[in-house]
């Protein structure tokens, strides 16, 4: 029964903490794995959380991973496929993040949003237009009071 639940325990064990506890054991500091592994600093935190993304090359991580496994004299291999199965784990999140933001577009909200573009864009010319008739409607007014005055302005008389 002991042997059953170690290995549950080792199941869930991620690389990090795999290679933070042998750090720590060694009595290593973050600093003096990364001047020994030649590492950008900061790297070995981002290794021991399993924050591979943040990386400044995510794609050198399994080798990250496997020479900082040297350095603490750990099983290779399992820390390794430790590594392959938390990535394989980060692909299937991946997938299912992008096919939920591909649901995501296809729910109309952006034929809404177009929708009410035009609307907006349709009032704003209805409202331009009929400022500038407004300007004409007032002019031909002004002319109309003036016939219906009396005043014949071409014919020269009062």
């Amino acid at each position: 029964m002991t042997s059953d639940v170690l290995s549950q325990v080792d199941a869930f064990v991620t690389p990090g903490a795999l290679l933070r506890k042998a750090r720590l054991n060694a009595d290593f500091t973050q600093r003096e794995v990364e001047d020994r592994l030649n590492l950008m600093p900061g790297y070995v935190e981002l290794l021991e959380r399993d924050d591979y993304q943040s990386l400044r090359s995510p794609a050198f991580a399994r080798g990250y991973v496997r020479a900082y496994a040297q350095l603490m004299k750990l099983e290779e291999a399992a820390v390794l496929a430790a590594f392959d199965e938390q990535r394989e784990t980060w692909e299937q999140q991946k997938q299912r993040v992008e096919t939920q933001s591909l649901q995501l577009q296809s729910t109309g909200l952006g034929v809404i949003v177009g929708l009410v573009t035009l609307l907006l864009l349709f009032f704003a010319l209805w409202w331009w237009s009929g400022r500038d008739q407004g300007g004409v409607e007032a002019a031909s007014l002004y002319y109309s009071e003036v016939t219906v005055a009396g005043i014949d302005i071409s014919a020269g008389e009062p």
